[in-house]
């Protein structure tokens, strides 16, 4: 049984055909082929980082919200290695792309991550030792969950909402107990992996732009974890001319997003 042909495949599926094989495909292989055939917009810079690498980030230096249109997360393997121009990066006129995520907008963004109503309903039960159904983020879902809205993770029953806070708090205890764990150290054999770590775009400046794994985000903010692998998808341009100039002339500011052209340099 052959592999299909890239040109014909959107890559947030290429994970299913693996699947749907009638063995098993050895990771190595299975990484080769995905290289190959998964598109980047790389290609008029000298430059280009890996798309399917990681950053060691601190969790404290992604403060702000991407601006691209809401969900910026929907087929994100398909955005590994977008290149993007225009103020996407610096807007606060977020367009709502999908109506099921409007009731709901409000309960996630904010002008920092940490003043959104979902961190600091965090922050109240993990330091604070309030209840999660009497903090503001869970309040409000079971509301939207009574009139039959979809709200945390498109829940759309108290039992599940319930649930979801429960698994919130083995989270949390996991990763305060035995340390934060890359999708890697998980076992997630594909290079897609990365997609399933917290995600961030890079603005011109070299912000770092969350877009999503706000849970992991939060548990280390609060836990002040130093560390934890982050997954780019969007780079704005005037930042990729910027990593231009730092390859070319050798002078490498320290940046998580520019630490690989330090290393080729050394």
């Amino acid at each position: 049984m052959s592999l299909p042909d890239r040109s014909s495949l959107p890559t947030r599926t290429i994970e299913r055909v693996y699947a749907d094989l009638p063995f098993d495909v050895p990771s190595p292989v299975k990484n080769a082929y995905i290289r190959r055939t998964v598109d980047d917009d790389f290609g008029p810079f000298d430059h280009p980082p890996d798309p399917f690498a990681t950053l060691a980030v601190d969790p404290a230096n992604v403060r702000s919200f991407t601006g691209r249109p809401y969900p910026p997360y929907h087929e994100k393997e398909a955005q590994l290695g977008t290149v993007r121009d225009g103020d996407w990066d610096r807007t606060d006129d977020v367009e709502i792309v999908d109506d099921d995520y409007r009731e709901r907008y409000d309960l996630y963004r904010a002008d920092r991550f940490t003043e959104s109503v979902f961190f600091e309903s965090m922050r109240a039960h993990f330091e604070d030792g309030v209840d999660w159904t009497e903090t503001p983020f869970v309040e409000r879902c079971l509301e939207l969950a009574d009139a039959g809205e979809p709200s945390w993770r498109s829940l759309t029953s108290r039992e599940d909402i319930l649930d979801r806070c429960a698994a919130i708090d083995a989270l949390y205890e996991r990763i305060e107990r035995d340390g934060y764990r890359s999708q890697r150290d998980l076992d997630y054999g594909s290079l897609l992996g990365v997609t399933e770590e917290v995600l961030v775009d890079v603005g011109r400046g070299g912000d770092l732009l969350f877009v999503n794994g706000r849970h992991r985000l939060a548990i280390a903010k609060l836990l002040g974890l130093e560390s934890v692998p982050v997954g780019v998808l969007v780079r704005h341009r005037d930042w990729m001319i910027y990593r231009d100039d730092c390859g070319r002339s050798g002078t490498v500011p320290d940046h998580p997003d520019l630490r690989d052209l330090a290393e080729t340099d050394g």
